[in-house]
């Protein structure tokens, strides 16, 4: 956007563009149609997102960079150009990045297929060596012989069968881009730098953990031709010192310092850079993350670090995994790049793993979070095509038309468009610079020799304590992130790599490229590059200061130097004892742009700032990170003749009372947990406190008698009649299974959840399994017949009822095409019409009785089939014991799953009649109580009058909408798909990232018990009145 007035801004903001909106991972995993194409383009269309990334996904039965696919992509990009959307490709087959879905080796095994040097251990200095593999070393010590191996990696599920790349290799890495990038050149290449914006680069490494060696032989990541490049960036043979990448011996800190930065130059010149270029060319833009950008120890095993490999993406991007806001690593690592390097767009994958019952508070909230510290676009894992089969275990939610709160979407769309053009107005204020420890962490990282780096956890990572480690110790420098944002000092990073290319002084600063700063802390670290030592002497000699935390280092580039210890000569130098000395020594050098004082006096540290500079003011970003608490502060901004509060959920403004004195602006702020607030700072001449109109007033803090109490017009609930806006549903998720003739062979005496029937069904048959994801993707094998395809099967559920409904009973069943459906031996005709998606069609049920039915689903049982769980829908109830009742027409109170709504999904309206006379000017508040659910609208007299998203929206304000005696107001709870497709049957809870395993659960970690989460209004609403211009 660059500097702009404010002026410019709000106009910007009255409309966002496309470049300011969502985009999501729209996930195209079945068997694809143009038409179904077009209308999902038309949902994200109609719910505000700005466009979408072509994304391969689990589950996809149309083939790959086949002709069929690249004329889906060609005509969607047509369509979205029609339609005014913006287009993104993502560049693989799943992920991750760099195979074309093991494509790539598969052209030249020898050459493109990942390698590793792994390592044999003997008993005995003359053991015998079996002259397996390409043997780089044998060296006898201790009673050992230790004998090194280049080794290629065997194939993999995961890569269709094939196996992963050496993405250090770069013809690799150009053959990726023959197969990929060009592909889509040639298919949509007119468009590209318009409708088409960018590719997108996922988890990208050198390090892959589907790689396949020699059992038992821990391995590091190698590459043909490495020891040769090693000796010519780093002059000495890397082959003489192997042991010291295993074990501690030796000079093994100096071994694996210029091992991992040899690496970590080669990706990112050979994939990273070629990429980047190739993109660049075409006036495209290349966005994505690399693998493990969380986790020091794990980062450096796959890429090096994340951080050096941001400066070769036009929009760099991060994966924040669960519904948890821990990872400061993650994102400042990857904004610090982006602010220096002036790159206006950061890209956050967002929300995957969260489970099915993320709500909108929980959206905004992890938002929030991300773009405080500098996140600008949203990329929402996922838009998934399909949640048919094992698509809808693929790390949800989904965020498309499948979900039942997908209608209200666009509230969320609009509040982080508007926030984005907050989020990117004028240049970012940071006076601070942290210098990472990657080089730390590379002296460190090594394979523990006794350690089988096969073994690996899917949703884990390796199990490597070495790993475990590094990954604990990077846990140090993140809280150190945390406390400087709480402490209200924005900051970067410094990464050693660009510095020693984009590090200057001038002026007195500290300059990373376009980034200039006042102050420099150097973390506890052991090692930095020589370069860094020599800028930061010479900032010392500008003036500058420098805190450093801990003992002065004894390395240099992982070599024993006290080179460092010249930096303790300038009087700009201070060495502090831990991180809260330093923290000391960080307010009495530099002040504050931004102070929010809490009523004790301290800086509030749930209250996270951004403050972006712009032509004629700045733009104040502030959010409360605080779920479960408000707090008010007084704040104390720059100096300004002007405040107003923007309100991004809305889009309206209004002016702030502030209290000028001193050189800066001071006023009170009350926070709501979770809340977000704007600010509109404008500067001018110089503010007299007259010239305001405000007094320090004020800053008083509110005092509440004891005995106060706010005056109540009337109290809603604690129970209302209610209405559903879809039908009830029960899920039948358990089932006995027969097969053979007639179907009289039962497969198992116990009922089974469905997936373990299906499990046995194909292990008898010898089929492919398909209950976990992760197998091959389907398009390679699901149109090829079985050699046992077309026997028989039947599965048959139970459902109870109680009360037999008198309305149309439905089944809904997903991809039925094939299948009898019956209901107490009574034939089930399908009904042409879908439950959730077009794929689950539903059959309509008869001869339902009281007492235990029997519901069947039976066919020939074929390869491409997939048996899920069915669901039940009509007007009736689900009580807790899961019978069919009485249909719910009214509630109490608290959790609706306890009162009939067990599995319901959808939307819940508490309807309320208030006949008291309104008072006469008086302005009616709606105070929200607690509830549990997505979201609540309000609607007064039949006008929408506005949402609640959590508890960090503040009373509103109905007035507007009440006729003076009878008025109805209508509280609409959301529901989600939580209850409806589980997980239900863990025994255990707590879990942030949520994937395909947690539906699954055997063991000990299976309860045969239904876990689900309450849903509904929890508290009474209060409708108060407060004083002022009323009606």
């Amino acid at each position: 956007m660059g500097l702009k007035s404010l002026k410019e801004i709000q106009e910007m903001l009255a409309d966002p563009d496309n470049i300011y909106r969502s985009a999501p991972f729209w996930g195209w995993n079945a068997k694809l149609e143009k038409q179904e194409l077009h209308r999902q383009m038309q949902e994200m269309k109609k719910e505000k997102m700005g466009g979408f990334f072509i994304h391969s996904r689990e589950g996809l039965e149309t083939e790959y960079l086949s002709k069929e696919w690249m004329d889906l992509v060609r005509d969607s990009v047509a369509y979205a150009e029609s339609h005014g959307l913006e287009a993104w490709i993502y560049d693989e087959d799943k992920w991750p990045s760099g195979s074309a879905g093991g494509m790539v080796s598969a052209s030249d095994p020898e050459r493109f297929t990942a390698k590793g040097l792994t390592l044999e251990v003997l008993d005995g200095k003359n053991a015998r060596v079996v002259e397996d593999g390409d043997i780089l070393g044998i060296f006898r010590q201790e009673g050992k012989t230790l004998v090194f191996r280049q080794e290629t990696s065997g194939s993999s599920e995961w890569y269709n069968g094939m196996a992963p790349t050496d993405n250090l290799n770069p013809d690799a890495v150009k053959t990726f881009l023959q197969m990929t990038h060009e592909m889509y050149q040639e298919a949509c290449g007119d468009a590209f730098g318009k409708t088409v914006k960018g590719f997108f680069t996922d988890e990208p490494n050198f390090c892959d953990f589907f790689s396949v060696f020699t059992k038992g032989r821990p391995w590091l990541p190698w590459s043909g031709g490495f020891a040769k490049e090693f000796r010519k960036r780093r002059g000495y043979d890397l082959l003489e010192k192997l042991p010291g990448l295993f074990y501690d011996c030796g000079d093994c800190k100096k071994t694996r310092h210029d091992y991992w930065w040899t690496l970590t130059e080669l990706f990112g010149e050979n994939y990273m850079k070629q990429l980047y270029d190739w993109c660049s060319d075409r006036q495209l833009m290349l966005t994505g993350h690399v693998l493990y950008e969380n986790d020091l120890g794990y980062g450096v095993r796959v890429s090096g670090g994340a951080m050096p490999h941001y400066q070769y993406m036009h929009a760099p991007g991060i994966d924040i995994l669960g519904e948890q806001a821990q990872e400061y690593l993650t994102v400042k690592q990857c904004t610090s790049v982006a602010n220096q390097y002036g790159r206006e767009m950061v890209v956050s994958e967002t929300y995957g793993c969260t489970g099915w019952g993320l709500t909108f508070e929980g959206q905004k909230w992890l938002g929030d979070w991300q773009f405080v510290l500098g996140v600008t676009r949203r990329c929402q894992h996922l838009a998934l095509y399909s949640i048919t089969g094992c698509r809808k275990r693929d790390y949800p939610p989904v965020f498309n038309y499948q979900n039942t709160w997908w209608k209200d979407l666009h509230v969320l769309e609009d509040y982080f468009a508007r926030l984005a053009v907050c989020s990117t107005a004028g240049k970012a204020v940071r006076n601070v610079l942290v210098i990472h420890p990657l080089t730390t962490i590379w002296t460190k990282s090594r394979s523990a020799p006794w350690e089988d780096l096969n073994r690996v956890e899917m949703n884990m990572g390796w199990l490597d304590e070495n790993l475990f480690g590094l990954n604990r110790e990077g846990e140090r420098y993140n809280r150190l992130a945390a406390a400087l944002a709480g402490m209200h000092y924005d900051f970067d990073f410094g990464d050693e790599m660009i510095m020693a290319k984009e590090a200057r002084v001038e002026s007195g600063k500290f300059w990373v490229k376009e980034a200039a700063y006042s102050v420099v802390i150097v973390p506890p670290v052991t090692t930095l590059f020589a370069s860094t030592v020599d800028k930061l002497e010479e900032f010392l000699r500008a003036g500058g200061n420098v805190i450093w935390i801990g003992g002065m280092i004894g390395m240099i580039e992982g070599a024993p130097s006290r080179m460092a210890g010249v930096l303790r000569n300038y009087e700009g130098f201070c060495q502090a004892e831990d991180e809260e000395h330093a923290y000391r020594m960080l307010e009495k050098v530099q002040p504050r742009i931004i102070s929010l004082k809490d009523p004790k006096g301290c800086e509030a540290g749930d209250i996270l700032t951004m403050v972006r500079k712009t032509v004629d003011g700045y733009v104040v970003f502030l959010v409360n990170h605080n779920r479960e608490h408000g707090v008010s502060v007084r704040a104390s901004f720059p100096d300004c003749n002007q405040i107003e509060e923007y309100i991004p959920l809305t889009g309206k403004i209004k002016k702030a009372s502030f209290y000028a004195d001193q050189n800066r602006t001071r006023l009170q702020i009350h926070f709501s947990p979770a809340e977000s607030k704007v600010f509109f700072l404008k500067c001018g001449k110089k503010t007299e406190a007259s010239a305001c109109g405000q007094g320090p007033g004020v800053l008083e803090f509110p005092y509440l008698h004891p005995h106060r109490a706010d005056k109540v017009w009337c109290v809603l609930g604690p129970e209302a009649d209610i209405s559903l806006n879809m039908e009830n549903a029960l899920t039948l998720d358990t089932c006995r299974v027969y097969m053979g003739e007639n179907c009289l062979k039962l497969l198992s005496e116990e009922e089974l959840p469905v997936w373990k029937a299906q499990k046995l069904l194909r292990e008898t048959l010898g089929m492919r399994q398909v209950y976990y994801n992760g197998a091959p993707q389907r398009y390679t094998w699901v149109h090829t017949p079985c050699e046992n395809g077309g026997n028989a099967f039947k599965l048959e559920f139970e459902a109870k009822v109680q009360d037999v409904p008198e309305g149309d009973i439905y089944l809904a069943v997903e991809h039925p095409e094939g299948l009898e459906v019956s209901c107490n031996g009574v034939i089930c005709p399908a009904s042409g019409d879908w439950f959730l998606e077009r794929g689950i069609q539903k059959f309509k049920v008869s001869g339902l009785t009281e007492g235990t039915n029997t519901l069947t689903v039976s066919g020939n049982y074929k390869n491409d089939m997939e048996l899920e769980d069915i669901y039940l829908t009509g007007d009736f109830g689900v009580d807790v014991r899961r019978y069919i009742v009485k249909p719910v027409r009214h509630l109490y109170f608290g959790d609706w799953c306890l009162q009939g709504l067990f599995h319901y999904a959808g939307d819940v309206s508490y309807r309320f009649l208030i006949q008291e006379e309104v008072p006469a000017g008086a302005r009616i508040m709606l105070k929200p109580g607690a509830y549990k659910g997505v979201l609540v609208s309000v609607r007064v007299n039949g006008e929408e009058a506005g949402v609640l998203i959590g508890r960090s929206c503040e009373a509103m304000e109905i007035t507007p909408y009440l006729k003076k005696k009878v008025n109805e107001i209508t509280l609409t709870v959301t529901g989600s798909l939580r209850n409806l497709m589980g997980p239900f049957h863990q025994t255990y809870t707590g879990c942030s990232r949520l994937s395909w395993e947690d539906f699954r659960t055997e063991g000990n970690l299976y309860t045969p018990q239904y876990v689900t989460e309450p849903y509904g209004l929890m508290e009474q609403i209060v409708l108060s009145v407060e004083e002022g211009e009323g009606r």
